[in-house]
């Protein structure tokens, strides 16, 4: 059990699930390990890195893995995770793999190289950023190239095979680009109803 945890309000059962997959520093910070990269997590501060390798947490035989959760940090994880326990104690033996900042096509092709084939769900932030990575993200693991630009006129346009979509900034999503393209991806989103993060949520709820 972690005190910053707690006091958050992670409950025990996905404290223990996570306590493998992180250190704490000289003050008692969180740190998350992404190769070489960390992510530092204190009541106050929230760091996280721009990475080519992953933060990994939970089912490490990739043969048995049923699902895999990618998400923009090690503490989304966490608090995706305490919001949704009741589901994972039904699908079990589920992966998390954190990107950090921005997904990279590093962090991309070590994914699609060994989790092909898997249930993927993404959990990226509600804002725009977060939802232009569920499109490369998702783009990735099928293998198809997806080139996505912000215009001036609050525009997304997206080249996918061969074709250009452009959809407006304020309803673009996942879902969004799947209709205008016909393509679908069969990947899973979630984002909360009325925050930007899973861990803002969180944070609100207690109150930190």
């Amino acid at each position: 059990m972690h005190p910053f945890l707690t006091r958050l309000g992670v409950r025990p059962q996905v404290q223990h699930f996570f306590s493998e997959y992180y250190t704490t520093d000289n003050t008692g910070n969180l740190v998350f390990a992404y190769g070489a990269q960390t992510e530092h997590f204190g009541l106050g501060f929230h760091r996280v890195p721009l990475s080519n390798e992953l933060w990994k947490a939970g089912e490490i035989n990739f043969s048995t893995v049923r699902q895999v959760i990618v998400c923009s940090s090690a503490m989304e994880a966490i608090a995706y995770f305490g919001f949704n326990f009741s589901s994972f104690n039904r699908a079990g033996n589920p992966l998390f793999l954190a990107t950090g900042a921005r997904p990279q096509s590093a962090q991309i092709n070590w994914i699609t190289q060994n989790l092909s084939g898997k249930a993927f769900t993404l959990i990226f932030g509600n804002d725009l950023l977060g939802r232009i990575c569920d499109l490369k993200v998702a783009a990735g693991i099928a293998k198809i190239p997806a080139a996505i630009t912000f215009n001036p006129d609050d525009n997304i346009k997206v080249t996918f095979r061969n074709a250009e979509y452009v959809i407006p900034a304020d309803t673009f999503s996942l879902n969004a680009f799947e209709k205008a393209s016909g393509y679908r991806f069969g990947i899973r989103t979630s984002k909360p109803k009325e925050y930007d993060s899973f861990l803002d949520q969180l944070k609100s709820n207690s109150k930190i």
